[in-house]
């Protein structure tokens, strides 16, 4: 149980942060002012969709004792693994992912049995280091963004995650937001600076308002329930890779600008397009999408590929991989890894497509009779 004084440090912290967010001379409520409906409230229908929610991150690490510290100690995930590979499995992932033959390495997976809707994350354990996909946590960094982490309690996730060495680039922050009903409703956000210069945002949404994702009731902790890109210059392109390669809709493009003590730790007043996209049906699994419009961007020097570390490869479920196939080549996508079909040790016997996104990031394709959803 929570100690008193950790009651009276969240009430304080609770009461000094709304006091904060009264007194700014602009909110976020009022860049908010164009939402009339609640992003989880799908815009299709789920039996339309070619292309299902995000259901897989992967991630490489060189430091398991680092990933298992935020992920599990922090973010209350499962660990399992290393998972057993034949021999056969182990050269299809190679030839799939495009990995070099010579490096040793072991596959891991992260996941909240609890919460089926959850995002997994496959984690690429590599013997020795190899290229940082980001060398940074400045927010203009081109490419994969963040892990977002839906919960019910974001200022006792703050004050563990602090604990045990995972600090935010800017203070946790309560904005108050607009309900679609015409009422409001408090926010509390912060992005933490994880291993290998990934973030890993917390976020809780208050007032009767669903969490962004599904969470665990019994811990207060959910998620992964969405990812972030930094697209700057790339917009446009990325959204109709996911409007007319995986088939997912857009519910929310609209202009921001950044706020005094912003979670991005980027200086006010900086303007950028907030796309979110989802797969038709879903109420999660999404992509966020930032397009800094003053096109300043810091462009990394390594790819966001396997076995680099950070995130390397987004997964998603299909009903029909040729359809996708044909819909990549009509948008001239360029294509990793063709069909192939191989028992993957995690998810069974798969056709998998690998795709390159504008933006340079990889999707991992799938298709089996029953999408593990």
């Amino acid at each position: 149980m929570r100690s008193i004084a950790q009651q009276l440090q969240s009430i304080c912290l609770t009461i000094l942060t709304f006091c904060f967010v009264c007194l700014s001379k602009t909110t976020v409520a009022q860049q908010f002012n164009t939402i009339t409906k609640d992003l989880t409230i799908p815009v299709s229908k789920a039996e339309d969709a070619l292309c299902f929610q995000l259901h897989t991150i992967t991630l490489t690490t060189a430091n398991l004792d680092s990933a298992r510290r935020i992920f599990v100690q922090g973010m209350g995930m499962q660990l399992s693994g290393p998972v057993k590979l034949t021999t056969l499995q182990k050269r299809s992932l190679i030839k799939q992912w495009n990995l070099p033959a010579s490096l040793d390495w072991q596959l891991y997976e992260l996941s909240r049995p609890s919460v089926q809707e959850n995002i997994r994350i496959r984690l690429l354990v590599v013997a020795k280091p190899t290229p940082l996909i980001h060398e940074t946590y400045q927010a203009r960094e081109l490419g994969p963004f963040a892990l977002g982490f839906p919960n019910a309690n974001q200022v006792l996730l703050d004050q563990e995650l602090r604990a045990l060495g995972f600090v935010p680039k800017a203070p946790l922050q309560a904005a108050v937001l607009p309900k679609p009903d015409g009422g409001q409703y408090r926010d509390w956000e912060a992005s933490y600076m994880g291993p290998d210069f990934v973030h890993h945002t917390g976020i809780e949404r208050g007032n009767g308002m669903p969490q962004l994702a599904p969470y665990d009731t019994a811990t207060g902790k959910g998620g992964p329930g969405y990812a972030s890109m930094v697209v700057t210059s790339m917009s446009d392109a990325m959204i109709s890779f996911f409007r007319y390669v995986l088939g997912w809709e857009v519910r929310r493009d609209i202009e921001l600008a950044t706020g005094k003590n912003s979670p991005l730790a980027l200086e006010e007043g900086i303007k950028y397009r907030y796309t979110i996209v989802y797969a038709k049906g879903a109420s999660s699994g999404h992509i966020l999408m930032m397009d800094f419009r003053d096109g300043i961007k810091i462009t990394p020097r390594t790819k966001p590929r396997l076995p680099n570390r950070g995130i390397g490869m987004y997964t998603v479920f299909t009903k029909n991989l040729d359809e996708v196939k044909s819909l990549a080549l009509q948008q001239k996508t360029s294509i990793l890894s063709d069909i192939t079909s191989y028992e993957d040790p995690i998810h069974g016997r798969v056709r998998s497509l690998l795709l390159v996104a504008p933006n340079e990031t990889v999707f991992e394709i799938l298709e089996k009779p029953r999408p593990l959803f």
